[in-house]
C-alpha cells in the first residue's frame, strides 16, 4: 500500500520541480541550491526539462502501483522494479553531478531521489516476498483466427489502430507546447497540426477502423488507411496540402461505409452517425478549401457528437423508451446542428443556439441511457457507465459554456496564434469550450469503451481492474482545473490542467497496455491448464 502513496509523493516533487524549471523568481529551498540546479546547463535533455521525464516516470509507476494493489501476481511489482531501477540509476547520476560539476545540492531532487530508491527497493522486497502459483510452465498456443470471409484480417488491424496511436501523441505533444511549454524538441509542424491530428488523425482513424471491423467488410479500412497516412504527413510537415486531401478521402470513405450500412440497416441511429460522417466530411471539405482550424472545429465537434448519439440510441433500442423519446434525441442535435450553421454567418446567437442544443442533448442522455441503469451495477459494467455519464455532464457543460461566451466558444472572434498563457489578457472560452467537448465528453466515450472496443477489434483481452479509475479521475479532476482557469484568465490553472490532461491520457494509455499484458498471460496460462 505503500507503494501508490510514494508514487504520488514523486509525482507533487517532480510537478513543482517542472513548475520551477521555468519560473523567474527564486522558489523556497532548504539547501539552497533548487534553482541553480533546476534551471541550469544539466535541467534539459534536448530541450525536454529533466523534471518532465520524472512526471511521466512517476505516472506510470502511480499506474503500476495501482495495478500491484488491486491484483495478485507478481508482474506488476517486477515492472515496478524495472522502472524503478532506472529511476533510481538516473537519480544517482543527477546527485553526482550536482556534487561533483555544479557544486550545488536540490534538496527536491535529494528528496526525488529518495522516494525512487524507496520505490525500487519495496518493490523489490515484494516481489521477492510474493508467492508464485504453482504449476507448470504454460504452453502458449497458436492463436486461431476466426475472420470472416470478406472482413479485415487481424494483421491489418494493428498496423492502422498504431498509425492512429502515433497521432494521438504527436498531437498531445503539440498541445503541451500550445499551452506554453516552450520545448526546442517540439517539431515545428506539431502545434498547429494539433487538432487535425487530434480529430482526424486519432479520433477519425480510430472511429473508421471500428466500422469496418464491425461491418465485417475490408474496404472501409482504405478509410483509415488515408487518415493514418495523412497524420503522418502533417506530422513530418511535408507543404501542400497532401495531408489535407488525404484526411478529406478518409472522411469521404467514412461516409460511403454509412451510405452502405444505411441501405443495409434503415434506422435513425445509422441515419445520425451517418450525419456525423457528412458532418467531418463538411469540416475537412472546408479546411482543404482554404478555411482556418477554427471555422472548421465546430463540424469536427459535430462528427463526433452525432457519431456517440447514434451509438448510444442503437443501444436505446434494448430499452423500452416512446418513439417520443427517440425523436426527441433528433430534436436536440438538430438545434446543435441548426445552431452551427448559423454560427459559421458570425452570429453569437447560433452559438447559443448549438449551445441549447447540446444541454438538450446531454440532458436526453442522463435520462435514458443505459448508463442510468449500468452504474449500479460491478466491476466493468459500472465503470463504463460512470464513465459515460461524467461524458454528459461535460457535454452540458460546453452547452453553458457556448450559450454563455456566444461566438467567442466557437472561435468566430478567436486568433489562433494566441496560444501561448502569456500572450492572453482575459478569459478563453474557445479553449474551455473545444475541450470540455473533445477532452471531458469524447475522451469519456473513449475511456469508458476502450476495454469492449478495444479487444472486439484488435481481438485482445482488456480485463477490468479498479486501477482504472486512476485515469479517469485525473482526467476530471485536471480538465476542472483547466476550464477554471480558462474562464477566470488564470492562466497557471489552465497550464497544469491542460498538462495533466495530457498526463491523464498517456496513463490511459499505460492502463490498457498493462491490461492487455495481463490478459495476455492469463489467457495462456488458462490454455495451458486446459
Amino acid at each position: 500500500m505503500a507503494l501508490p502513496v510514494l508514487a504520488l509523493l514523486g509525482l507533487a516533487d517532480a510537478g513543482y520541480l517542472l513548475w520551477r524549471h521555468g519560473a523567474e523568481t527564486p522558489g523556497f529551498c532548504l539547501t539552497g541550491g533548487c534553482d541553480i540546479v533546476n534551471q541550469g546547463e544539466y535541467s534539459e535533455v534536448k530541450g525536454i526539462p529533466v523534471a518532465a521525464f520524472g512526471v511521466g516516470a512517476y505516472l506510470l509507476l502511480f499506474g503500476l502501483s495501482m495495478l500491484a494493489v488491486t491484483r495478485t501476481g507478481r508482474r506488476p511489482l517486477q515492472i515496478i522494479v524495472a522502472v524503478a531501477g532506472i529511476g533510481a540509476t538516473v537519480s544517482a547520476w543527477l546527485i553526482y553531478l550536482q556534487v561533483a560539476v555544479i557544486e550545488s545540492i536540490c534538496g527536491w531532487c535529494v528528496l526525488s531521489a529518495l522516494t525512487m530508491t524507496s520505490l525500487l527497493i519495496l518493490s523489490a522486497g515484494a516481489t521477492l516476498t510474493t508467492r508464485i502459483a504453482k504449476g507448470s510452465e504454460p504452453t502458449v498456443r497458436k492463436r486461431t483466427s476466426h475472420t470472416p470471409p470478406g472482413a479485415l484480417p487481424r494483421a491489418f488491424r494493428f498496423p492502422l489502430m498504431a498509425s492512429g496511436m502515433v497521432a494521438l501523441l504527436a498531437a498531445l505533444l503539440g498541445g503541451l507546447h500550445r499551452l506554453g511549454w516552450d520545448w526546442s524538441a517540439v517539431p515545428v509542424p506539431l502545434p498547429a497540426a494539433h487538432g487535425p491530428l487530434m480529430i482526424s488523425g486519432f479520433l477519425g482513424t480510430l472511429i473508421g477502423l471500428e466500422r469496418a471491423v464491425a461491418i465485417r467488410r475490408w474496404w472501409p479500412a482504405f478509410g483509415p488507411l488515408a487518415t493514418g497516412i495523412g497524420a503522418a504527413i502533417l506530422i513530418a510537415g511535408v507543404p501542400g496540402i497532401i495531408g489535407q486531401t488525404l484526411m478529406a478521402l478518409g472522411s469521404l470513405m467514412l461516409a460511403m461505409t454509412f451510405v452502405y450500412l444505411i441501405r443495409e440497416q434503415p434506422a435513425l441511429y445509422t441515419v445520425t452517425m451517418g450525419l456525423g460522417a457528412l458532418a467531418w466530411l463538411a469540416g475537412n471539405a472546408l479546411w482543404l478549401s482554404g478555411w482556418s482550424i477554427t471555422g472548421v472545429v465546430g463540424w469536427w465537434a459535430a462528427f463526433l457528437i452525432l457519431t456517440i448519439a447514434g451509438e448510444r440510441l442503437e443501444l436505446s433500442r434494448f430499452l423500452p423508451l416512446a418513439q417520443r423519446h427517440r425523436y426527441s434525441l433528433l430534436a436536440a442535435t438538430a438545434l446543435f446542428g441548426v445552431g452551427l450553421v448559423v454560427a459559421g454567418m458570425a452570429s453569437d446567437n447560433g452559438a447559443r443556439l448549438s449551445g441549447l442544443g447540446l444541454v438538450s442533448l446531454s440532458v436526453w442522455l442522463l435520462r435514458h441511457d443505459m448508463a442510468r441503469y449500468a452504474v449500479q451495477k460491478t466491476g466493468l459494467h459500472r465503470f463504463v457507465a460512470v464513465s459515460l455519464l461524467s461524458g454528459y455532464v461535460w457535454l452540458a457543460v460546453a452547452g453553458a459554456l457556448m450559450f454563455s461566451f456566444g461566438g467567442v466558444a466557437v472561435g468566430s472572434h478567436h486568433d489562433g496564434t494566441m496560444h501561448g498563457i502569456h500572450q492572453h489578457s482575459g478569459p478563453d472560452g474557445y479553449d474551455a469550450t473545444l475541450h470540455a467537448i473533445f477532452i471531458g465528453f469524447v475522451f469519456s466515450m473513449i475511456v469508458g469503451h476502450a476495454p469492449i472496443i478495444f479487444p472486439s477489434v484488435l481481438e485482445i483481452a482488456l480485463p477490468f481492474h479498479p486501477g482504472f479509475y486512476s485515469h479517469l479521475v485525473l482526467l476530471h479532476s485536471s480538465l476542472v482545473l483547466r476550464v477554471v482557469g480558462d474562464v477566470t484568465a488564470w492562466w497557471p490553472g489552465r497550464l497544469w490542467g491542460g498538462t495533466l490532461n495530457v498526463a491523464a491520457i498517456l496513463l490511459f494509455l499505460g492502463n490498457m497496455a498493462l491490461s492487455a499484458v495481463f490478459g495476455r498471460r492469463a489467457g495462456e496460462i488458462e490454455k495451458g491448464t486446459s
